[in-house]
C-alpha cells in the first residue's frame, strides 16, 4: 500500500517543486501564451517585451521591459485614433477577484471597473478617449450601449506611478480635452535620493481652456490607495480663462489628491467662471481674489476662506463641497465685514462694474436683459448661511444694513433665500425670495417687509436751509418719521427685465410720527410766495399726519391705488402708473393747499417718459390760463395781475383724507371692506 501513496506523494512534491521553480523563474515560457490569452480576453493586440517575469501566487504580477495594448477593433470604424497604451519598465499587479468579475461581466457596460492593485512604469505613452454614447477605448470586450444614467467607468488604480509619460485624453461625455506630461526628476545633489514629480498640461473643459502644473519635492505616485502612503510636499498652479489657482501643501497622490491639505489662492474676473470648471455654482461677480486653507477627505472638499475680496466686498467663511451624493452639495457659512450690493449686480444681469449711473442699452432699456445662467442651478445643491456685519446698499443716500443674516438653499434647481433679517436705522428688514428654475419660464416669488425704520437716520440727504442748520446745529433730514411697508410680488422670466415685466402683486408703504420739509411741500405746490419766504427766513418742518402709498402690479404694470402725504399745510396726492415691461413712467403729483397763498401756480407735476430719460413737467394748460389772466389784468392795473394767482386754500374737509387713506390701506391688507367715505 505504501507504493501508490509514496508515488503520489513524490508526484505531488515534484509538482509543487515545479510550480515553485516556475514561479521563481517568472514563468518565462508563458510569455507567448499569456500574450495570446490577453489578446483573446481584451479583444485587441497585446505585445509583451522579451524581459518577462510573471508571478501567479496570490495575485497576478507582471514585470516586463515593454507592455503595449492596442486600441479596440471598432476604433477605426468610429473614426478614432490608433494606439492605447505603450509602456516601458512595467510592473502590473491585478487581484484575481477583479479578473473574475471582468470575466463574468465581459461586454456588459454595467460591469464593475477593472481594479488594478499597482501599475508602475518608467515611461508611458497613452491615448484615452470616450465617445458621446459612452463607449471608451479603456472598455475591454465588445461594448454595448450605455444604460440610462450610467457611464462606463475607467479602471480603478490603488497605486499608479509614472516616471515619464505623455497622456492625451478626450472625453465627449465630460466635454474634456487634455494633454498632460508627467516626469520624475532625480535629485542631483550627492546623497539625495528623493525624487520629484512634475505633472503639467493643458486642454479645455466645456470649451473653456485651461493650463495646469503640479510639482512635488518627493517620490509621489499619481494614484495611491486612500489611507496608504506618506504625504509629500506639493505645489500646484492652474488657469482657466481669466481665473488663476494656486496651492502649496501636501498630498499622498496627484490624481485623486488623497491627503490633500494646504494653502490656496484663487483670483479671476468672476466667481462664476472660477467655480464652473469644478462643477460649483457661484454668482457672477466683479473681479475677485481669495485665499485660505483647502483640504480633501475622500470625496469631500473643505475650505476655510480667510479673506475674499470680491469687487469692494470683504468676505470670508467655512465651506464644504461633498461630491458623494448624486448631486454634489455645497454647505457652510459666509461671513464678512462688508458685502456691497453692487457686487452682486452681475448675478442679476447688470454689467460688471455697473453703478447707479450706468448708461442704458442701445435700445434705451435700463433693466438688465442678460439671461441668468439657470442650468448652473441644477448641477449642485447648496445649504449656506449668511452672517454679515454689513450690507452696503451702494448709495450715498441710504444707510447700510447692519447686520444681515439669511439662509440660502438650492435643491433640485429651486433657489430659496429666506430667514432674511437685517437691522437698519432702528428698524428691521425681513424677507424671502424663491426662484424655481425648473419650468421653461422660471418662476419668482418675493416677500419683503420693512418695520419701524427711522427715516431721519436711514436717509442721508440733509436740509441745509432748515432753521436748525442756520442756527449752527447739524442740518436735519428733509423728512422724518417711522416707516413700514411690505412688498409681495410674483413673476416669471429668464432675466431681470423679463421677471419685472411680468410682475403681479402689491407694495404698500406708510409713515407715521413724521415731519416733512415745508420748502419741499411748497415746491410741490409751485407756491412762489411761500417758497421765497422760506428761502429767506429758513425752512421749517411740517408735521405729517400720515404718508401712505399702495401700488398694485398686474403683468408688469404698477398702478397707484392710493398715494397721499397729509400735512397741516398741504395734502399731496400721487396718482398714475409705472410700466416695468415697457420701462415707462406716468405719474402725477398734485398739491392741495389748506392755507391762503397770494402767488401760487398750483399746477400738477407730471413725471413721464422712459426710465432712461424721465421727463418732469408742469400742467402747461392750467398754468397758461393763470398767466394769461394775470397778463390781461395787468394791462388794466398792474396790481390786479396777482388776482388769478391767489389760492384761497382747500376746505377743511380734506383733513379727512388721512384717516380714509389709512382705513383703505388697512382694508387692503386684512381683506375687510372699507367704510364709505364721509362727505365733509
Amino acid at each position: 500500500m505504501r507504493g501508490p501513496w509514496a508515488i503520489a506523494g513524490v508526484a505531488l512534491a515534484g509538482l509543487v517543486a515545479l510550480l515553485l521553480i516556475c514561479e521563481a523563474a517568472g514563468w518565462p515560457f508563458l510569455r507567448g501564451p499569456f500574450e495570446r490569452q490577453l489578446e483573446q480576453r481584451l479583444q485587441r493586440e497585446v505585445t509583451i517585451g522579451d524581459e518577462f517575469k510573471l508571478r501567479l501566487l496570490g495575485s497576478v504580477r507582471l514585470r516586463t521591459d515593454r507592455f503595449v495594448i492596442g486600441p479596440p477593433g471598432w476604433a477605426a470604424d468610429a473614426g478614432q485614433p490608433s494606439g492605447f497604451v505603450d509602456a516601458e519598465g512595467v510592473y502590473l499587479k491585478l487581484p484575481y477577484s477583479s479578473l473574475l468579475a471582468q470575466w463574468r461581466h465581459r461586454g456588459d457596460p454595467a460591469a464593475p471597473p477593472l481594479r488594478v492593485r499597482a501599475f508602475e512604469v518608467d515611461a508611458i505613452d497613452a491615448t484615452l478617449w470616450r465617445l458621446a454614447d459612452g463607449r471608451a477605448n479603456w472598455q475591454f470586450g465588445e461594448p454595448k450601449p450605455a444604460p440610462p444614467g450610467r457611464d462606463f467607468e475607467a479602471p480603478e488604480f490603488e497605486r499608479l506611478v509614472v516616471g515619464r509619460g505623455d497622456v492625451r485624453y478626450r472625453d465627449a461625455v465630460l466635454q474634456l480635452v487634455l494633454q498632460a506630461q508627467a516626469r520624475t526628476d532625480e535629485g542631483s545633489q550627492a546623497g539625495r535620493s528623493a525624487r520629484g514629480v512634475v505633472l503639467q498640461g493643458d486642454g479645455s473643459y466645456r470649451k473653456a481652456e485651461f493650463e495646469f502644473r503640479i510639482t512635488s519635492s518627493g517620490a509621489l505616485p499619481l494614484l495611491a490607495q486612500e489611507g496608504q502612503g506618506e504625504p509629500v510636499p506639493v505645489t500646484a498652479s492652474a488657469s482657466a480663462g481669466q481665473a488663476k489657482y494656486a496651492f502649496d501643501g501636501h498630498a499622498i497622490d496627484l490624481l485623486r489628491l488623497h491627503g490633500f491639505d494646504g494653502q490656496f489662492s484663487v483670483q479671476g474676473n468672476s466667481l462664476a467662471t472660477a467655480g464652473a470648471p469644478w462643477g460649483v455654482t457661484l454668482p457672477t461677480t466683479p473681479p475677485f481674489k481669495l485665499d485660505g486653507q483647502l483640504a480633501k477627505e475622500g470625496r469631500v472638499w473643505k475650505a476655510a476662506v480667510r479673506e475674499a475680496a470680491v469687487g469692494t466686498s470683504r468676505l470670508g467663511g467655512h465651506f464644504t463641497f461633498d461630491r458623494r451624493p448624486q448631486v454634489p452639495l455645497l454647505s457652510g457659512k459666509l461671513t464678512g465685514e462688508r458685502l456691497v450690493l453692487a457686487d452682486l449686480g452681475p448675478a442679476f444681469g447688470a454689467p460688471r462694474g455697473a453703478g447707479s449711473g450706468r448708461p442704458p442699452g442701445a435700445d434705451g432699456q435700463v433693466l438688465p436683459q442678460r439671461e441668468f445662467n439657470l442650468p448652473s442651478l441644477r448641477i449642485m445643491n447648496a445649504d449656506v448661511r449668511f452672517d454679515l456685519e454689513m450690507l452696503d446698499l451702494g448709495t450715498a443716500y441710504l444707510r447700510d444694513l447692519r447686520p444681515l443674516q439669511a439662509h440660502v438653499r438650492l435643491q433640485g434647481g429651486v433657489l430659496r433665500i429666506d430667514e432674511v433679517v437685517a437691522d437698519t436705522s432702528g428698524g428691521k428688514l425681513r424677507g424671502a425670495l424663491v426662484l424655481d428654475s425648473r419650468p421653461a419660464a422660471p418662476r419668482w416669488d418675493v416677500d419683503l417687509q420693512l418695520a419701524d425704520v427711522r427715516l431721519e437716520q436711514w436717509l442721508q440727504a440733509r436740509n441745509p436751509r432748515d432753521e436748525q442748520a442756520r442756527e449752527g446745529a447739524t442740518a436735519p433730514a428733509y423728512v422724518t418719521g417711522s416707516m413700514s411697508g411690505r412688498a409681495q410680488f410674483r413673476g416669471v422670466g429668464r432675466s431681470t427685465a423679463a421677471m419685472l415685466g411680468s410682475l403681479d402683486g402689491t407694495a404698500s408703504l406708510w409713515v407715521h410720527d413724521g415731519e416733512l420739509s415745508h420748502l419741499v411741500v411748497e415746491a410741490l405746490g409751485i407756491d412762489v410766495a411761500e417758497g421765497l419766504g422760506l428761502l429767506i427766513t429758513g425752512d421749517r418742518r411740517l408735521p405729517m399726519r400720515c404718508a401712505v402709498m399702495r401700488f398694485v402690479a398686474d403683468d408688469g404694470q404698477l398702478k397707484s391705488e392710493l398715494g397721499l402725504i397729509d400735512t397741516p399745510d398741504t395734502l399731496v396726492l400721487v396718482d398714475g402708473s409705472v410700466s416695468l415691461a415697457r420701462e415707462q413712467l406716468d405719474l402725477t403729483l398734485m398739491a392741495r393747499p389748506k392755507d391762503f397763498s397770494p402767488l401760487s401756480l398750483r399746477s400738477p407735476i407730471h413725471v413721464q417718459g422712459r426710465f432712461a430719460d424721465p421727463q418732469v413737467r408742469l400742467d402747461a394748460g392750467r398754468i397758461g390760463l393763470k398767466v394769461l389772466a394775470a397778463a390781461a389784468l395787468a394791462a388794466v392795473n398792474p396790481l390786479a395781475a396777482v388776482i388769478p394767482l391767489i389760492d384761497p386754500g382747500a376746505s377743511t374737509g380734506t383733513r379727512q383724507g388721512c384717516g380714509q387713506a389709512l382705513q383703505r390701506l388697512r382694508s387692503a391688507r386684512t381683506g375687510e371692506p372699507a367704510p364709505p367715505a364721509r362727505t365733509p
